[in-house]
C-alpha cells in the first residue's frame, strides 16, 4: 500500500492576477477543474480517494476543490501518471484558446511558451511506514508521546518529502524574442514586449495592442472583451478565454457574461427597484424605457442573460425581472463618465450618445415614479479559512479527537466537503452574492457591504457545527476571515491582495476565531479593525445606529481626535471622555448607555488578544461601522 499526495502551484497568484470579477472566477474555476479531472482520470488506480471527496450534487458552475490529492494507492508510479495528466488537461484548456485566437505563428510560439511553463507539478507517493521506520527516516529519539497508526507515520512523511519538494523550484530560460512593429511619427519600428498589465509577471505576446490594429489579429466578438489598454500575455489571455472556447462546451452553460463588481454593489438597489415594479399595476411604462435602452445597446458585455438572474436575486422569471438584464452600473450617475467613455470605445461616439440619452431618461422616470436612485458604488470582499487545519492533520494534534488515521482524514474531508456545500448553497436569498469559490475550508466570494459580516458569521458557526464531532471536548473549530469593503472601481488585484493581507491579520490573533473587517477608499485609504467571532456583534450594532441616524456620523471623527491626545495604555480616561462624547452625538430616545457598556466590554475583551492598542483598534471599528452605516443604496427611499 502507498499513500500519494498530488498538488500544484503557483495558486494565490494565478487568481489573484486579475481584473474583473469573470477573471476571477475563471483562475479559480480551471484550478478546481484541473484537480477534478486528475481524480477522474486516475478514478481506477486509487484504492481510496481520501481528500478532496468529489461531490456529485455540487454545482458544476462552481470553484469547489483545492490544489490538493491525497489517495491510498497500490502502485507507486501514480505520481508521475497524475502529472503527466495534470500538464494534459492544462494543454487542452490553452491551446483550445490559441486556437481559436487568431494569432501569428510567431506569437502562437510565445503564448504555447508561456502557458507550458507556467504550472508546477509535485508528488509523493511512499509505502506505508510505522513507527519504527519512521523514527529511523527522521532520526528521531524521543518520541513516547506520539502515537499514531501507520497511515499518520506515512502521512507526516509524505508531508515532510513534499515541502521539501516545494522548497525547490525548476528553472526555465524564457527568452521572449518576438518582436514586433507599431506606428511611431508615421514610421513603422520594431519594439520589444513590455510586462502583461494584468499579471505583470510575464511579456505581453507581441502584437501591436492599439484598438484600431487589434481587428487585424482578433475576431471582432472576441476584442469586445479586451479593455482598451489592456496587453496581455499567453496565460492571462487564457484565463480572459477559457469560459468561451473550452468550458463552454464541455459543461453546457454560458459562464460568459459574468456580473461585475459594479453589479454586487448594486444588488440593494435592485431588489428595492423589484419591490417597487411588483407592487405597482402601471410597471409597463418603465417597461417601454428598458426596451428602448436594451434596443439601441445590444452589446453582450453590457447586459445579462436570464441564467444570470441567480447571480443577483435568485428569481428566475424574466418577465417579471426584466430589468436585471441591464448592469446596475447604467444606474448609477457617478460612474456615467468612466462607463460612457468604455462605450464609445466598443459601439462608438454616434451610438454611445443615442444610448446615454435613453440610460439618462430610464433613471429619471425610476427616480420619478419610484423615489429611487442608485447611489453605492462599494462592494465587499470576503477570503476566510479553517483555523489549525495543519493541528488537525497533525501527527500530534490539540484539536483532533482521537489519533491520525485514513479513517478519520477521510471523514475530516467529508465534513470539509459539506461545510463548502452549506455555505454555498444556503441562504440564497437573503444574502445575494457572487461565490467565486467554496472547497473544504477555503471561501471566495463577494457580496454587498451591507450582509458580509453577518454572513461570514454564519459561515463560522456553519463550520463550527460541521467539525464539531472530530474536535476534544474543550476545543472549537473555527475560521479566520478578511473582508474587504471597497470602491467598484478599484483594481480587483489590489482588492484581492488586500483583502488576504486583512485574512492574514486575523489568523495572528491569538485563538484566532477572528475577522478583520477594513475599508479601502477609492483614493488608496486604508481602515481596519480586528475582532473575535463573539465580540463583532458591536460592529453590526453601529452600523445599524449610524444607518437610522440614532448616532452621529460626527462620533467617528471626534472620537479619533481624542486618541491622539490619549497615552495608548489610558483606558480608563479615554472610556470617560468616550461616555460624554456618546452622549452628545446620540438622539434622545436612543439607549446609548446600553451601547456604551458594548464598548467598554468591545474595548477591555480586545486587549486580550491584540497585539496592537485596543483603543486605536475600536476607533478604526468605529470609522468603519461610520462608513458602512453613512453608506446610501438609495437617495429618496432610506427604508432599504
Amino acid at each position: 500500500m502507498h499513500l500519494l499526495i498530488f498538488t500544484f502551484s503557483p495558486v494565490q497568484g494565478f487568481i489573484s492576477a486579475s481584473r474583473r470579477p469573470r477573471d476571477l472566477f475563471t483562475a479559480s474555476f480551471i484550478l478546481s477543474y484541473l484537480t477534478e479531472q486528475v481524480i477522474r482520470s486516475l478514478k481506477s488506480d486509487l484504492k481510496e480517494l481520501i481528500y478532496p471527496q468529489i461531490n456529485e450534487s455540487q454545482s458544476e458552475n462552481l470553484a469547489n476543490y483545492p490544489n490538493r490529492i491525497v489517495a491510498l494507492v497500490e502502485e507507486e508510479n501514480i505520481g508521475s501518471k497524475a502529472e503527466k495528466k495534470f500538464k494534459e488537461i492544462w494543454r487542452n484548456i490553452y491551446s483550445s484558446v490559441l486556437n481559436e485566437l487568431n494569432l501569428k505563428n510567431e506569437v502562437k510560439e510565445q503564448f504555447e511558451k508561456q502557458a507550458e511553463n507556467y504550472f508546477n507539478v509535485f508528488s509523493v507517493c511512499i509505502p506505508f511506514v510505522d513507527k519504527e521506520d519512521w523514527q529511523n527516516i527522521l532520526g528521531l529519539i524521543d518520541t513516547e508521546s506520539i502515537n499514531a497508526k501507520s497511515y499518520g507515520y506515512t502521512y507526516d512523511l509524505a508531508e515532510r518529502i513534499l515541502g521539501a519538494k516545494k522548497s525547490w523550484r525548476p528553472y526555465r530560460g524564457q527568452i521572449d524574442d518576438c518582436i514586433y512593429e507599431v506606428e511611431k511619427d508615421s514610421k513603422r519600428v520594431k519594439v520589444f514586449p513590455n510586462g502583461c498589465t494584468m499579471c505583470g509577471e510575464r511579456l505581453h505576446l507581441a502584437i501591436d495592442w492599439k484598438h484600431e490594429n487589434l481587428t487585424k489579429i482578433f475576431d471582432e466578438k472576441d476584442i469586445r472583451h479586451i479593455r482598451k489598454g489592456e496587453k496581455l500575455c499567453g496565460v492571462c489571455l487564457t484565463k480572459r478565454f477559457a469560459v468561451k472556447y473550452y468550458f463552454e462546451s464541455k459543461l453546457g452553460s454560458d459562464l460568459w457574461h459574468y456580473p461585475s463588481t459594479e453589479e454586487i454593489a448594486g444588488i440593494k438597489f435592485k431588489v428595492a427597484l423589484a419591490k417597487k415594479l411588483k407592487d405597482d399595476n402601471n410597471e409597463k411604462n418603465i417597461m417601454q424605457y428598458v426596451n428602448s435602452v436594451m434596443e439601441k445597446f445590444k452589446i453582450k458585455e453590457y447586459n445579462r442573460k436570464e441564467e444570470y438572474a441567480p447571480y443577483v436575486l435568485r428569481k428566475k422569471p424574466l418577465e417579471d425581472d426584466y430589468y436585471i438584464c441591464l448592469d446596475a452600473e447604467l444606474f448609477r450617475k457617478d460612474g456615467w463618465e468612466g462607463l460612457f467613455k468604455d462605450m464609445e470605445f466598443i459601439l462608438g461616439k454616434d451610438k454611445a450618445e443615442k444610448v446615454k440619452k435613453d440610460v439618462i431618461d430610464l433613471v429619471n422616470k425610476i427616480k420619478e415614479n419610484y423615489k429611487l436612485e442608485h447611489k453605492n458604488p462599494y462592494y465587499a470582499i470576503l477570503i476566510s479559512d479553517g483555523d489549525s487545519v495543519g493541528d488537525w492533520l497533525g501527527i500530534k494534534s490539540s484539536i483532533r479527537k482521537g489519533i491520525l488515521s485514513d479513517c478519520f482524514h477521510k471523514k475530516f474531508s467529508e465534513k470539509l466537503s459539506e461545510y463548502a456545500k452549506g455555505v454555498y448553497e444556503g441562504w440564497k436569498n437573503r444574502y445575494p452574492r457572487l461565490t467565486i469559490y467554496a472547497g473544504g475550508d477555503d471561501l471566495m466570494a463577494l457580496m454587498h457591504p451591507f450582509d458580509v459580516v453577518a454572513y461570514s458569521k454564519i459561515c463560522n458557526e456553519k463550520f463550527k457545527l460541521a467539525l464539531k464531532e472530530l474536535a476534544r471536548e474543550d476545543k472549537k473549530p473555527s475560521i479566520s476571515a478578511g473582508i474587504l469593503i471597497t470602491h467598484a472601481k478599484m483594481s480587483l488585484q489590489k482588492a484581492i491582495n488586500e483583502t488576504r493581507k486583512l485574512e492574514k491579520k486575523a489568523k495572528d490573533v491569538e485563538g484566532k476565531a477572528s475577522a478583520c473587517v477594513g475599508v479601502l477608499t477609492r483614493s488608496g485609504n486604508m481602515t481596519s479593525f480586528i475582532a473575535k467571532w463573539e465580540d463583532i456583534e458591536l460592529y453590526e450594532e453601529l452600523v445599524n445606529a449610524f444607518r437610522k441616524r440614532d448616532v452621529s456620523s460626527s462620533l467617528a471623527y471626534e472620537i479619533r481626535n481624542l486618541e491622539r491626545y490619549i497615552p495608548e495604555d489610558d483606558i480608563d480616561i479615554f472610556l470617560s471622555l468616550l461616555s460624554r462624547a456618546l452622549k452628545k452625538k446620540t438622539s434622545r430616545n436612543y439607549e446609548w448607555e446600553q451601547l456604551f457598556t458594548q464598548m467598554e466590554c468591545f474595548i477591555k475583551k480586545t486587549r486580550h488578544y491584540l497585539k496592537d492598542s485596543p483603543i486605536t483598534n475600536f476607533v478604526n471599528l468605529l470609522y468603519v461601522a461610520r462608513f458602512v452605516g453613512t453608506m446610501r443604496e438609495v437617495e429618496l427611499d432610506e427604508t432599504i
